[in-house]
């Protein structure tokens, strides 16, 4: 999924946030057997860089999705309870104010409309739960690699090695894939669901010049 991340500059601040994108692939040599192994490595670091972009970009966009829902949520409760009081108010002190009351219940609920198209509040859950399936799969393929590390590997081939190693990487990279692919397919569906929803809502309006014409007159 495509999106922005912070990321600490050279001054100790926030950098520019930047694009979720894929790290340059590292440049590898395999003209000894010490260069294949080295290879090696340098692959399980990329790949577990891999894993920790993905990991705080989620961080980092649940920080911003997790404002902006409480910043609308608490508007909604402030303007709803201010279109409850309005009409009590006015009618405690004689004031014709009562229409005003309907005026900050519809803005109480174009921020619910707000939220719930945008989806401030389900993105940020979504964003704990897909930072931490990656963390878990991170940090089980560290075990999975230090048990590797801690293996006697005496009189084995090589080859076998590293392919035993490779394969982790591999398997690493497609979970990552995987659970990427499948969070931006929530979003794109519920974002499709809430459009579809709008636009049946805008049809199933009346046209301006129908509503103000009494129904026998139709």
């Amino acid at each position: 999924m495509t999106g922005s991340t912070g990321a600490v500059g050279p001054d100790g601040g926030r950098a520019r946030r930047r694009d979720l994108r894929s790290r340059p692939f590292p440049a590898l040599a395999a003209n000894t057997p010490a260069e294949r192994l080295e290879s090696v490595q340098l692959l399980r670091a990329w790949a577990e860089q891999e894993a920790e972009d993905a990991i705080e970009w989620y961080l980092e966009d649940k920080r911003l999705k997790r404002l902006g829902s409480r910043v609308i949520r608490g508007m909604m409760i402030v303007l709803a309870t201010t279109g409850t009081v309005i009409p009590l108010a006015g009618a405690a002190a004689n004031a014709d104010i009562q229409s005003w009351g309907y005026v900050f219940l519809a803005a109480a609920a174009g921020c619910k409309g707000f939220d719930y198209f945008f989806g401030l509040s389900t993105a940020w859950m979504r964003d704990i739960t897909a930072a931490q399936a990656l963390r878990g799969e991170l940090n089980e393929f560290r075990l999975a690699w230090s048990a590797e590390l801690l293996r006697d590997v005496t009189g084995e081939p090589e080859q076998s090695v590293i392919e035993r190693r490779m394969n982790l990487i591999g398997g690493l990279l497609g979970r990552i894939r995987a659970h990427l692919e499948g969070e931006t397919a929530d979003w794109t569906a519920e974002f499709r669901a809430g459009l579809q929803q709008f636009q049946e809502q805008a049809v199933a309006l009346p046209a301006p010049r129908e509503a103000g014409v009494p129904a026998a007159e139709r």
